[in-house]
């Protein structure tokens, strides 16, 4: 099956151009002015850009959290993805008290196969670090598995690594090609806060309890040891401007990259001044300085803008009593949001805008994730992961989610309008609605475990 998609305008890694595409057996066969190219179908892309499929390259879906399970599955997640133009979804696989990492991994998987509208990736987030665990996430590294997600703080959960742990793996899964991801607040900052001078029923006491400090001081130590053993390092969620200016200062000097989330650009710390402001908590928590990181992200500073989605239902995120906010639930939806919240960071010049995606939802993530051979850029001998994307539709309000749960940005809507999305050549999303939603064709892009050795 030849797919032609013509007369739109492309957004290539490094520019954007009027440009067809010509597509077969699920690949990207030709970029350019094609004329009178003979095809099976024809995608007529005028006034629309042609983008690469988009990643959401920080998600949490299927999984226990704390006291609640998460409201999006494997379906849900992937569906309102794929809808809005995102034909890669990456999420994490946490290794249990208990379970090694490949269960962990296995389990995830069964979850997710057959019922993911979108092609699947997963981060791996290792808590146990015996010799059997370390030789088993070499394994995995050698088969595919990149990148690795560590935390410098929630010691109660029992996912946290300290500097030198850190330390250690760099040392070690550095030179194996290892992508560190790591969430970056300091635990002994977060720990000296004086909980008991706080009103915890107030929701605005979060961003008390996890000051910006706690992410500037993390952020620079894992910096330094990302810089003295030559580790790839990326730091999710960054919500301060000074921690993104740490790592904009030392990005020449080593292989570091970062992303910043929607809501750090979009809403700031008075949300969780309202009566309902509970509904807004996130880790880390909203800020005061959206305006300077805003510009920051605007600049091109961050590499990646992602989501760390993380939704869950009504009735969990309002399961507390009022008195400590540390018991509700917390994360926020935000994958349907994405490109759209993405988008209006540089809505005055669509030229720019529609290259802003390309690269930070879609080039930079397949780096980053080291799957840059196949996803993320409008290149012959590429996944045909297409989205056709029309800038000027019908404004409506923007939904996170698909499932139940309270919406992140109320009041906020959107123009853009997904009319095309092709998952691997394959015509999956048309005009924003999904073409055989019982049918899902998402793959993973990893091996099973089932066909690697540990032992």
């Amino acid at each position: 099956m030849r797919t032609l998609i013509r007369n739109g305008r492309a957004a290539l890694p490094d520019r954007v151009q009027d440009a067809d595409v010509l597509v077969e057996d699920g690949r990207i066969t030709a970029v350019g002015q094609l004329g009178e190219v003979t095809a099976d179908r024809i995608i007529e892309a005028a006034g629309c850009y042609v983008l690469p499929g988009l990643m959401d390259f920080h998600t949490h879906v299927d999984d226990q959290i704390g006291r609640f399970y998460l409201a999006d599955t494997y379906e849900s997640g992937t569906r309102a993805a794929l809808q809005n133009g995102i034909t890669t979804l990456c999420t994490f696989v946490t290794q249990s008290a208990g379970q090694s990492l490949p269960q962990a991994m296995a389990a995830a998987r069964g979850k997710a196969e057959g019922r993911s509208h979108c092609d699947v990736l997963w981060h791996l987030t290792p808590t146990s670090f015996e010799p059997a665990e370390l030789r088993a996430l070499e394994t995995l590294l050698a088969a595919g598995y990149r990148t690795l997600k560590l935390y410098t703080t929630y010691k109660a959960a029992g996912i946290f690594a300290s500097y030198g742990r850190i330390e250690d793996l760099f040392r070690r899964l550095g030179p194996l090609g290892a992508q560190f991801m790591v969430h970056c607040e300091d635990d002994a900052i977060i720990a000296a806060v004086d909980a008991a001078a706080l009103d915890l029923g107030d929701a605005h006491s979060h961003t008390l309890l996890r000051p910006e400090q706690a992410e500037v001081v993390a952020i620079q130590r894992v910096v330094d040891l990302a810089l003295t053993y030559r580790a790839a390092l990326h730091v999710v969620h960054v919500s301060t401007a000074d921690g993104a200016e740490i790592l904009v200062r030392n990005r020449p000097l080593g292989k570091l990259s970062f992303e910043t989330c929607p809501q750090y650009l979009v809403l700031d710390d008075t949300w969780l001044q309202r009566p309902d402001g509970h509904r807004w908590l996130c880790s880390p928590p909203l800020r005061a300085c959206r305006p300077r990181l805003r510009e920051l992200a605007r600049a091109g500073a961050a590499d990646i803008i992602a989501t760390d989605h993380c939704a869950f239902r009504p009735e969990d995120k309002d399961d507390w009593d009022g008195k400590d906010l540390r018991t509700v639930a917390n994360g926020l939806p935000g994958i349907g949001a994405l490109p759209h919240l993405a988008w209006q960071l540089w809505e005055d010049d669509a030229d720019r805008a529609a290259f802003g995606l390309a690269t930070h939802l879609a080039l930079n993530p397949a780096r980053r994730a080291g799957v840059q051979d196949r996803k993320g850029a409008l290149c012959p001998g590429l996944d045909a992961d297409i989205a056709v994307l029309d800038p000027a539709g019908p404004e409506q309000p923007l939904r996170s989610t698909l499932v139940p749960a309270f919406e992140a940005f109320p009041g906020f809507s959107s123009r853009l309008r997904f009319r095309h999305v092709l998952l691997r050549g394959d015509p999956r999303v048309e005009d924003g609605r999904l073409l055989e939603p019982d049918r899902p064709q998402g793959l993973p892009l990893q091996p099973s475990t089932a066909t690697l050795s540990f032992h």
